[in-house]
């Protein structure tokens, strides 16, 4: 309990929902010293919940504790599950039941790659933070923890920014390489190097997607819903 409490009374001063009276007396016995009055804030913060349950109940709503931690490898499960389905798709000829490892170099094109995910990663950060950024991963493919709602929230936005972001910019790849088509409909080579920026974009766009809205899911189930 007194773990939680010096959690809420932490994120009072990280989230800047501080009680005022409080931090004017923390001042005061800290003599005037910042630093000094946010410690002796939270502990006459969490003496004062301790005084009035009611307070106490209003305020732990502040962090969510999840209480299971499998969803963490249910999705690296799930992303290696995924990528191993594409790439069965590509390496697998159905049709003689053998596979062409070969044909899995098709999937992979830095010059795509580039195109979605640096993009991606940029607009989310500027949508949050860069510390929000960060914790889009351990709090999606780490163990649960105790955080605070809004918290989570600020997570859940930069992974929907990403993932909306990705598949708009595999779009866009798609509509470059349909025109790089058109203008080079006579070399060959270049018609190729087209059509692989104008497909692969795109797959990589939805697939950052994909794995983007699983885990903003996983971040809203489990700590935004009570």
């Amino acid at each position: 309990m007194h773990d939680e409490l010096y959690q809420v009374a932490y994120k009072d001063i990280e989230e800047k929902e501080i009680d005022e009276a409080l931090w004017l007396k923390s001042m005061s016995h800290a003599m005037g010293d910042k630093t000094k009055a946010k410690w002796t804030y939270i502990e006459l913060r969490v003496n004062q919940l301790l005084r009035d349950p009611s307070l106490r109940h209003s305020a732990s709503k502040k962090v969510r504790k999840p209480t299971h931690q499998s969803g963490a490898y249910m999705m690296w499960i799930s992303i290696l599950f995924c990528i191993s389905i594409v790439s069965a798709a590509v390496v697998v000829d159905f049709t003689k039941m053998t596979l062409v490892l070969s044909s899995g170099f098709y999937l992979l094109d830095l010059q795509s790659l580039l195109f979605i995910l640096p993009t991606a990663i940029l607009f989310g950060i500027a949508a949050t933070s860069w510390r929000t950024y960060g914790r889009c991963w351990t709090y999606t493919l780490g163990s649960a923890k105790p955080v605070s709602i809004s918290e989570a929230h600020s997570v859940a936005r930069c992974l929907n920014v990403m993932g909306n972001v990705s598949w708009k910019m595999g779009i866009l790849g798609t509509l470059i390489g349909g025109a790089l088509i058109l203008k080079s409909l006579e070399q060959i080579d270049n018609v190729n190097d087209a059509l692989t920026v104008a497909f692969l974009t795109l797959v990589y766009g939805l697939l950052f997607k994909l794995i983007s809205y699983v885990a903003e899911q996983r971040v809203l189930n489990l700590y935004t819903i009570k």
